[in-house]
C-alpha cells in the first residue's frame, strides 16, 4: 500500500496491522483526497481519525500539510504500526493512541495528548459490520469546527437520516460527507 499524494508520495507503508484492517483503496483515497483538495483544503488542518487501522488515512492527510492528525485505534498491533512509521518517517505532528474511537475526547486525554477541542476534518471508518454506525454523526459532529467536514466511510446500502454534503459511491465502499455551516 503507497501513499497516493503530496510530499510523501509512493512512500510504500509496511504492512503490519491487524489481519482485520480494511484499508481504503488507492482508488478511494484519490478521489476523496481530490475532493478535499479542491472544496475544503487540507493545508493546516487539526484532524481527527477514527478507527484509524493501517494508517494510511493519517498519512495522506499528513503527506498534504495537515498541521495535525489524531489517530485513534483500538487494535495495540494497529498503534504500534502507526507509532513506527510516525517515527522512522519522523511525522511529530502525528498524535496516535490506543482506545475506544467511540470515545475520541476521553481517548485522547487518557493518552496525554494536547488535541485541539475541535477540528477541521473528522474521518471515520469503523468496521462495516458495527451496530448503529448513524450513529456516528450525532457524537461526532460536535467535535467538529465551523466550516469542517466529518467523513463516514461505509458499506453502500447504509442512509443517514441527517443531510449530507457529498456522498461518493466506490463499488463496495461510500464515503458520506458531512458538512459543518
Amino acid at each position: 500500500m503507497r501513499v497516493t499524494g503530496g510530499s510523501l508520495k509512493g512512500r510504500i507503508i509496511p504492512s503490519n496491522f491487524a489481519n482485520h484492517v480494511r484499508p481504503s483503496t488507492d482508488r478511494v483515497r484519490e478521489s476523496l483526497f481530490n475532493s478535499l483538495d479542491h472544496q475544503k483544503g487540507i493545508a493546516d488542518a487539526h484532524v481527527l481519525d477514527l478507527f484509524s487501522g493501517s494508517g494510511i488515512i493519517a498519512l495522506e492527510f499528513l503527506t498534504r500539510e495537515a498541521q495535525s492528525v489524531f489517530s485513534i485505534d483500538l487494535d495495540k498491533k494497529n498503534i504500534a504500526n502507526q507509532k513506527h512509521i510516525a517515527q522512522t518517517w519522523n511525522l511529530p505532528q502525528w498524535h496516535i493512541a490506543t482506545g475506544n474511537a467511540l470515545t475520541p475526547t476521553q481517548t485522547l486525554v487518557k493518552n496525554h495528548l494536547q488535541a485541539p477541542d475541535q477540528f477541521d476534518i473528522i474521518f471515520a471508518d469503523p468496521p462495516y459490520a458495527m451496530p448503529d454506525i448513524q450513529g456516528l454523526h450525532g457524537l461526532l459532529y460536535p467535535l467538529l469546527l465551523p466550516g469542517g467536514w466529518l467523513i463516514i466511510e461505509h458499506k453502500p446500502q447504509l442512509v443517514f437520516a441527517e443531510q449530507e454534503f457529498l456522498k461518493k459511491e466506490y463499488g463496495s465502499t461510500t464515503m458520506t460527507i458531512f458538512a459543518k455551516p
